[in-house]
Order: structure tokens, then C-alpha cells, then sequence
């Protein structure tokens, strides 16, 4: 018993965490994880702000740092990175601006701001929209417009009071000063009104149903009470709604776990090779007793001989893991529990852990003393014609031991390279961490589980 507890200590064990997020942008081969880092942030999605700077400042500040921590790029007046000719007017460079954009974002308040065209009635944010809207119908510049809820709920009620007012005995004049009267949410109320009839294409969409035209687009409004309402909108627009260090951090994860399947995998005619197959098939036709420890193991040669020459792949094999082992303190695979307002761990997570604690033993267990087994009974070693070796159990145990971890590493590694690049996590068959047949399931019985040991501290 004391050599299968023995065997069984040398393929268990828990993944390190390591303090302090290591630079692995420097480190690990830069040049070639920027160039994969690259692949996601090639083409920045920019963003044009218009609005009336003093009612929305603060939230034209969120609005910029939520998209800019996306990657993306922000155009919004206010600020120093604003590109502006100086021999131009700033109303001017505004409009100019609105050519490098993708998406035109529109907030609509109850301020009519700075006059483009007073005795018109035109303000710059009303003439940005306008330049907006002509480069939607030859560009595509996308156009997303929201108005402040109560904004909006004036421009209905406003509505509703010029319908009661028109079967009033009132002159034209005093319907028109009530209806137009000016609240806190609304300074200018008929300008308001109008500018939201504009952005809604509320006539040209009526003329086109009336007349069976095609509709007008880019005239979906959407009313917020709060930022969250805004960003909700936004996050797709961005790249799928993750920070530009998230989906930096993703990708480089990512090509890691390419890089260690590309120094597993066998090669053939040009094409990778699963070795699994090779690995499972020893398994199960050569099962490992407690029994069979304490002498030799009877050994199919053709059996051994395929597996001994896959096993070949693990000499000098080191796998030395930087971004895997520091996803461990990365908050990129947690998830925040609201009810429990605490972050909890994902299956994408525990799978992370638990490679980590496969690449760990597999490191320890690719040594000199283990693969030396291989050569000890090779043809060369014992010559032909053999039908059966006998090889010693434990020895035999330690270099099988050796193949489950890399299968588990090659399924893990699999697994969380589809889940990166954008398929649903599909948790691998894993072997079990001792190579003795049906050893693992008496050291479930007898270690705690995670849930277990969780219970006892009252967690």
C-alpha cells in the first residue's frame, strides 16, 4: 500500500497561485503574442459624441471612458484629443470630425446649447446630427440617438396638451405659449419637440407608408434614465462588450494554449496528430492493479511498442506556462453574484486550475529516471521476436501516469481554445489523476471536495 499512496502522491496535487500579474507582453515570446494580440484590436470602432456639452457633461465623460476602455476610439469636443484645425471655427471642426466616425452616438436633453443658425433655429448639436444623417445615407455612419426620459415623456405630453387645446376656445397665440411653456426638463419645448420629430423621421416615415416608398433609417430613439441605460446600448457596438485589456488578455491566453497543443501533438505528412487514442488504448488494455505494483506486469509488445514510441514525444518536453498561470489572479473568468455579492469561479476557471496542476506534474514526471523505461524495453534492448515483456508495475505506473497527464493537458488546452475564440465551453473527458484502475474512485471517497471543505469553513 505504501507504493500506491507512494504513486498516487506523484500525480496529485493543486495549482499554485501566483502573486502579481507577471509582464507577459515583455516576456514569452513579445513579438509573437503582440502579433496575436493585434488580431483583436486591428480595426477600433470610433465613436463621434454630440450633444449639448453643459447639461451632459459628466455623463459625456462615462460615455468616453466606458467605449475608450473597450478600445475604442471617442471623438467628443471637450476634450484635448479632439482634433481641431486652428484656422477653422470649433463648430466647423465638429462637423469635419464626424467623418472619421463609425457610430454617431446623439444625446438629446432639455437644452437646446449654442446656435449654429439663430435666426433658423438650427443648434450645433441639430447640425451635427444633420451632417450625421448625410453621411448615414451615403456612407453608413451608424446613428444611435437617445433622449432623457423625461425629455421625452414632455415631447408626449406636450402632444396630448396640444390636442386638448385645439377644441379650446383660446386664441392661436395663447395655445401655442402654453403648450411651449418652459419647464426644468425642457428650456425650449417647441424646439425640443421638433428636433425629435427630426431624428425620428416621423414625416418622411408617414409620406413613405402613405405612399409605399421605402422607409427611412437611422431614426430608432432610445429613452435613458441612467449611464447603465446608455451603455447597455452601446456594449455590443464595442468589442462584445469586453475591455480592450479583457479581449487583449483573451487572445493572448489563447495563443498560449495553441502554443502548448503545437508542442504535444504528434506530426505526420504535414498534419497534426492526436496522440489520445494511442494513450487511452494502453490504458484500457494494459490496466494497472494494486497488485501489480509489487512484481512485473505482463505487457503486450505491440501494445508497448506504440506506446513507448508516443511517449518518445515527452523527452526534453518542458512546458513553462506564463499567461495559463497567471489567469489564475486575472478577474477575466469570474463572475460577480450579486445575491452573494462576491465573485465566484466559472467552468472555464476551474478548468484553468486544474491545467495548471496537470502542466505541474507533467513537468515533474517527464524526468530521466521515468522515460528510461522506454529504452530499457526497446528492440534494441531486448531484440525481436518477443510477444510479451514483462515490466516492473511501479516503474510502469510512473511512465502512465506521465500519459494521463498529457492527454489531460491536450483536452484542457483544447477546450479552452475553442471556448476563446468564441464556442461554447465543452468540459473534456478528463483521465484521472492515478494510474492504478480504479484507484481514483477510493481517493474520492477519502479526499474532501472542494463543496466539503467549503461546508466546514462555513462558506
Amino acid at each position: 500500500m505504501r507504493r500506491v499512496a507512494s504513486i498516487n502522491a506523484s500525480f496529485s496535487g493543486c495549482a499554485e497561485h501566483y502573486l502579481g500579474r507577471p509582464r507577459w507582453l515583455i516576456n514569452h515570446g513579445a513579438c509573437n503574442l503582440k502579433t496575436a494580440i493585434n488580431g483583436c484590436m486591428s480595426k477600433r470602432p470610433t465613436f463621434f459624441l454630440s450633444s449639448t456639452i453643459y447639461d451632459f457633461r459628466d455623463l459625456r465623460s462615462a460615455i468616453k471612458f466606458s467605449l475608450e476602455a473597450r478600445g475604442c476610439r471617442v471623438l467628443a469636443s471637450e476634450f484635448n484629443d479632439f482634433a481641431v484645425d486652428p484656422t477653422t471655427h470649433s463648430y466647423e471642426a465638429c462637423l469635419k470630425n464626424i467623418e472619421e466616425a463609425d457610430y454617431f452616438v446623439l444625446l438629446i436633453g432639455g437644452r437646446v446649447g449654442g446656435w449654429y443658425d439663430k435666426e433658423n433655429r438650427i443648434s450645433i448639436t441639430q447640425q451635427e446630427y444633420r451632417e450625421a444623417y448625410r453621411r448615414h445615407q451615403g456612407h453608413g455612419l451608424r446613428i444611435v440617438s437617445f433622449v432623457r426620459t423625461e425629455v421625452w415623456q414632455v415631447k408626449e405630453d406636450r402632444r396630448e396638451l396640444a390636442k386638448f387645446l385645439a377644441g379650446q376656445d383660446l386664441p392661436d397665440e395663447q395655445r401655442k405659449a402654453i403648450v411651449d411653456y418652459p419647464s426644468k426638463f425642457a428650456e425650449d419645448a417647441d424646439f425640443v419637440s421638433k428636433f425629435l420629430t427630426e431624428v425620428g423621421r416621423n414625416y418622411e416615415t408617414a409620406s413613405a407608408v402613405s405612399r409605399g416608398t421605402p422607409k427611412p433609417t437611422g431614426n430608432w430613439i432610445y429613452p435613458f434614465s441612467t449611464f447603465k441605460d446608455i451603455d447597455d446600448v452601446l456594449q455590443p457596438l464595442t468589442f462584445a462588450g469586453r475591455t480592450a485589456d479583457e479581449a487583449a488578455y483573451r487572445k493572448a491566453l489563447q495563443y498560449e494554449l495553441i502554443e502548448v497543443l503545437r508542442r504535444l501533438l504528434l506530426k505526420s505528412d504535414g498534419k497534426a496528430i492526436d496522440p489520445r487514442h494511442h494513450i487511452n488504448r494502453f490504458w484500457t488494455t494494459t490496466p494497472i492493479s494494486p497488485a501489480s505494483l509489487k512484481g512485473d506486469l505482463e505487457v503486450d509488445v505491440k501494445e508497448w511498442d506504440r506506446f513507448s514510441t508516443i511517449m518518445m514525444k515527452t523527452l526534453g518536453t518542458h512546458i513553462d506556462p506564463v499567461v495559463i498561470t497567471d489567469a489564475l489572479t486575472s478577474p477575466a473568468f469570474l463572475d460577480y453574484a450579486p445575491d452573494l455579492k462576491a465573485y465566484q469561479t466559472t467552468a472555464a476557471y476551474d478548468l484553468i486550475v486544474r491545467l495548471v496542476s496537470e502542466i505541474k506534474i507533467f513537468n515533474s514526471s517527464a524526468n530521466a529516471e521515468i522515460l528510461q523505461l522506454i529504452y530499457q524495453f526497446s528492440p534494441a534492448r531486448v531484440g525481436r521476436g518477443h510477444d510479451i515483456h514483462y515490466i516492473p508495475g511501479e516503474r510502469l505506473a510512473f511512465l502512465v501516469g506521465l500519459s494521463l497527464r498529457w492527454y489531460n493537458i491536450i483536452s484542457i488546452c483544447e477546450a479552452l481554445a475553442k471556448f476563446l475564440a468564441g464556442k461554447p465551453l465543452q468540459h473534456p473527458e478528463l483521465m484521472p489523476f492515478s494510474p492504478i484502475q480504479g484507484m481514483q474512485a477510493r481517493l474520492d471517497k477519502e479526499n474532501l471536495t472542494r463543496l466539503e471543505t467549503q461546508t466546514f469553513l462555513g462558506l
